[in-house]
């Protein structure tokens, strides 16, 4: 076997003989140079060339934000919100509630779980999550998109975005529980303290 037929995906380390004077190796028949090239001279049509340049606002929508981003920021924006007006025993009861609300979908699917966080009144807190999963679910894009009311629109849809909305529920209510965890109290915040 010549020096020059070696077997294929074999690597040689002998430096090829160039004009530079850095060393080249190959690998898989192509030629590598030991030094990196440089890098090109950004311009203003580069995004790299400004990190800001491309950064949409605070409130400004990512236009390609993935579905578990959106809930995300959705529930974020409405925690914190709520973390602002609120005092620490809402934010605990907030807290509690949210935990438990999946468990309740499991359990006992979307329309009752919303019938029971909604039979509370507009004042309590159960009533301040079954308004905030009726908003997000109510998004253009989502199950209940422009329908309205959260249990007309349990009760006025096929079956079909009745289950589309309860899988959606329960991954946005993945991103409330642990959003409402990180930023209002919580019940065992003060257990330490005994």
């Amino acid at each position: 076997m010549s020096k020059n037929n070696k077997k294929d995906g074999a690597k040689s380390t002998h430096p090829k003989k160039s004009n530079s004077n850095s060393p080249e190796t190959t690998v898989l028949g192509f030629s590598h140079s030991a030094t990196p090239a440089p890098l090109p001279i950004t311009s203003s049509k580069n995004p790299c060339s400004m990190p800001d340049q491309n950064k949409p606002l605070p409130n400004q929508k990512l236009s390609n934000a993935t579905p578990e981003q959106e809930r995300a920021a959705f529930a974020l924006k409405c925690i914190k919100d709520f973390a602002k007006s609120s005092d620490e025993k809402k934010q605990k009861e907030f807290n509690s509630y949210a935990s438990a609300m999946p468990f309740m979908i499991h359990a006992n699917g979307l329309g009752q779980t919303a019938a029971f966080y909604r039979r509370k009144g507009t004042v309590h807190t159960y009533y301040k999550l079954y308004a905030l999963l009726g908003d997000w679910l109510n998004k253009d894009g989502r199950p209940f998109a422009g329908k309205g009311d959260l249990l007309d629109a349990i009760t006025q849809s096929d079956q079909d975005a009745y289950l589309a909305a309860q899988i959606e529920a329960l991954l946005f209510l993945d991103w409330v529980k642990k959003l409402a965890s990180a930023f209002l109290a919580r019940e065992d915040d003060n257990a330490g303290d005994q």
